[in-house]
């Protein structure tokens, strides 16, 4: 699948998806699909929710995590690899790897770990859970806290010690929202309960076992991270900055913000630029004479908002006439209007002439929908 990755966005993630056996050797029922089926439905659900990346997080096994990956992979969804163990403080642990992490560099992991009892449902270690996230940060990994507020989870376990290293402790999952929390347990994620005070909150995910297609039906099989390219480092980072990069299921989406989507420029000194811009912050870099000023002018220029001051505005015509005039230039850009709840335009402008902003149905001036921008 051929994708453009040009800004940062929100991105659909299960991040503790099991094989086929699972559901029989965890849930004591079988959802009778085969392997192969059950991987084609896991991918085709997939596809219908939008879910991007997947974690796969067996009980202390990686032997069918190859199968899975081929099927994923060519429908465009990341697969970090992984499993799932408890430490010595039976605190259970998702932990996750890079998506080129071959299967028997997995076992090699696992077999470095001193886990414990195979027979155990999730293999606990000899080791205590900050010894564990010292040595899957030392392997390129990442871990979370699974199924904190229940039994085998750091919350209902009372670690607090674990809890307080922000610096090996970066994220939680929990199985709805915060305000759904138990008092106890949400005073101690928001960080403001004395006894467990971090020195930076911790990243709160919905995740649950997806032992069946249907699973990631569940609002807290998923959540969504913040990435412009989809990839382990880039999800390592978002946990850097979890308040503005991890978002739950539950959470309400943002307002629709007005949003330049792309700006064409046809003639002139700038011809055959496309820019798709970013969402958020967008920079514009180069020496003396790029078109830097000559990009900000024909913004204004298409949307016709002149800039404040006589000097400035002579200034713009100057350059617009210098750059557009001679070449009967054209530019569009696409747009999204906050006025009319994020319904998209495309507004367009030739030299000497007004713009035009079109829709599907209908055509007009900007000032209709862009009133009191200023760019």
């Amino acid at each position: 699948m051929n994708e453009r990755y040009t800004y940062a966005r929100f991105w659909r993630c299960a991040l503790q998806v099991n094989p086929v056996g699972y559901n029989s050797a965890y849930r004591g029922s079988e959802h009778g699909m085969s392997e192969t089926d059950y991987n084609e439905a896991l991918a085709a659900k997939c596809l219908e929710l939008d879910i991007k990346v997947i974690g796969l997080a067996d009980h202390g096994s990686v032997d069918r995590v190859d199968a899975l990956r081929n099927v994923l992979t060519p429908h465009g969804i990341i697969v970090f690899p992984g499993f799932e163990i408890a430490s010595t403080e039976k605190i259970h642990m998702v932990c996750l790897f890079p998506e080129g992490t071959t299967k028997d560099q997995l076992n090699r992991y696992l077999g470095s770990l001193q886990l414990t009892d195979p027979e155990e449902k999730v293999r606990p270690s000899r080791l205590g859970c900050i010894q564990l996230a010292e040595m899957i940060k030392d392997l390129g990994g990442f871990w979370y806290a699974a199924h904190a507020t229940q039994a085998s989870g750091i919350l209902f376990q009372k670690s607090v010690h674990t809890w307080q290293r922000s610096d090996l402790v970066k994220a939680a999952q929990i199985p709805g929202s915060i305000d759904d929390l138990p008092s106890e347990y949400k005073n101690i994620v928001l960080n403001t309960d004395p006894n467990w005070k971090r020195e930076r909150p911790i990243a709160v995910i919905n995740a649950r076992d997806v032992a069946k297609p249907a699973d990631l039906d569940d609002a807290s099989a998923t959540c969504w991270i913040k990435m412009t390219k989809p990839n382990f480092d880039a999800f390592k980072v978002a946990f850097l900055d979890p308040e503005s990069r991890i978002r739950l299921n539950c959470q309400k989406h943002e307002l629709t913000a007005g949003e330049i989507v792309s700006m064409t420029i046809s003639g002139g000194y700038l011809d055959g630029v496309k820019i798709a811009f970013s969402r958020h912050l967008n920079t514009v870099i180069g020496g003396r004479g790029t078109g830097k000023s000559t990009l900000l002018e024909c913004l204004r220029y298409v949307l016709n908002i002149p800039p404040k001051g006589k000097q400035a505005q002579k200034l713009q015509l100057e350059i617009i006439k210098e750059n557009l005039g001679k070449a009967s230039g054209r530019i569009e850009v696409e747009v999204v209007s906050s006025s009319q709840h994020g319904k998209p335009y495309r507004v367009s402008r030739r030299y000497g002439e007004m713009p035009i902003v079109r829709d599907e149905s209908e055509c007009g001036h900007p000032n209709r929908w862009f009133t009191g921008q200023h760019i």
